[in-house]
């Protein structure tokens, strides 16, 4: 089984929303690239724990840092010479945090800015042509709720996140017919790293119709729905329990 099935590059891939993608296309018949920069023991857990449910090959972590123009071209030739095609790109890497306008630096900006804008566009470049070859290949990226709202205090995260959507939609209509390219936008998933405190859980499930946070489950079936689609493109599937209707 380790020399067969299409194969996925899912950045970000360890930990948390990454490694439940992992997981669900594993689970679908990818091979699957789990690319880190520094969870190298989260990320080969992972690949361990795939390996066991789905045999042998069908995962293999890779390391590199996107936000680096050479490791991403070096990831993309890693994972060809791996397993020799692509099928999808996932760029789910992302970087979250608190940055209020008296704190924010150019410097943040730009870190931001290289997650969610500049590896995402440059990866999916660098890999339009092994997506191709199999037709149609298949770009899905991972957005947020808060790129069509103001958030106050994430200019940066929020800015950046808006960016990779709109590269969503001219990446689709210029890669177009040969590969297709999504979003999926969660909305309260997974709580942040560093935890919330009970008032402010309850202050957000509060907002959302369905009355509680959603799972990375949710996400991974979005993405492997939109990743065996034919006749989808540009889309953007929010997950989010309705929260984006009472915001």
């Amino acid at each position: 089984m380790s020399g067969q099935g299409p194969v996925a590059i899912v950045t970000g891939g360890a930990r948390r929303l990454g490694a439940q993608i992992c997981m669900a296309l594993a689970r679908e018949g990818y091979r699957v690239a789990v690319h880190h920069n520094s969870s190298q023991l989260e990320a080969l857990a992972l690949v361990e724990g795939i390996e066991n449910e789905s045999g042998p090959g069908r995962a293999v972590a890779f390391q590199a840092d996107i936000t680096d123009m050479d490791s991403r071209a070096a990831l993309v030739e890693q994972v060809a010479g791996r397993f020799g095609r692509l099928d999808l790109l996932v760029n789910n890497a992302s970087k979250y945090s608190k940055t209020p306008p008296e704190e924010m630096t150019m410097d943040d900006l730009m870190k931001y800015h290289k997650i969610h804008v500049e590896a995402p566009t440059h990866l999916a470049l660098l890999t339009r042509k092994l997506l191709a070859q199999g037709g149609p290949g298949r770009i899905i990226n991972i957005l947020d709720i808060f790129a069509d709202f103001p958030r106050k205090g994430f200019l940066p995260y929020s800015a950046s996140k808006a960016g990779l959507k709109a590269i969503t939609k001219q990446l689709a209509l210029e890669l177009a017919p040969d590969i297709l390219v999504n979003g999926v936008a969660p909305g309260a998933i997974l709580p942040p790293e560093g935890g919330l405190e009970e008032e402010a859980m309850a202050r957000i499930v509060d907002r959302i119709p369905l009355g509680r946070f959603g799972q990375a489950v949710d996400i991974a079936q979005a993405v492997t729905f939109l990743a065996g689609s034919r006749y989808i493109t540009g889309q953007v599937i929010t997950v989010d329990g309705g929260r984006s209707i009472n915001i």
